[in-house]
């Protein structure tokens, strides 16, 4: 039996600290659909960070496998070279919003999980942060609706 199309709706209880990973999980993946070049690089940076602590004890050693400084101009050219090669975009060119419907879905969800995580601040966390992206309110890019996030307990 077929539900013609039918809309359904989903509830998922999350914990903050799975908030703030799926907030940070939509920003990168929508940044990566659209070839943006640093998400790329990081994720390069960071398994390579991971592997120096691993066997040095420091995440950023100048020595070990030619150095941090090398693995990031390695990481940078990698980059530069799938985006170039897959996306056809030169060098300080990328593409956003209206790229890609499932991007734009992501950055809808992510502007929501974002603007959540702020509200929830303490007045003086929130006063620091008055005039960044993360305190204003969600715009949908998107065709589909903005998501729904309603905290249901506080933090003790």
């Amino acid at each position: 039996m077929t539900d013609n199309n039918e809309e359904r709706v989903y509830n998922i209880q999350v914990t903050k600290r799975q908030l703030e990973v799926l907030s940070q999980t939509c920003d990168a993946y929508m940044r990566l659909i659209c070839g943006q070049p640093m998400d790329l690089q990081n994720l390069m940076e960071d398994a390579w960070e991971k592997h120096c602590k691993k066997a040095t004890g420091d995440r950023f050693d100048k020595e070990w496998q030619g150095g941090w400084y090398n693995a990031r101009k390695n990481a940078e050219k990698i980059s530069n070279e799938i985006r170039d090669k897959f996306w056809f975009c030169g060098p300080s060119s990328w593409y956003g919003l209206g790229y890609d419907e499932m991007a734009d879905i992501l950055f809808d969800i992510h502007q929501v999980l974002r603007h959540q995580l702020f509200l929830d601040k303490t007045p003086e966390e929130k006063e620091n942060l008055k005039w960044t992206v993360s305190a204003d309110t969600p715009i949908a890019f998107s065709k589909e609706p903005l998501v729904k996030v309603t905290r249901i307990k506080s933090e003790e």
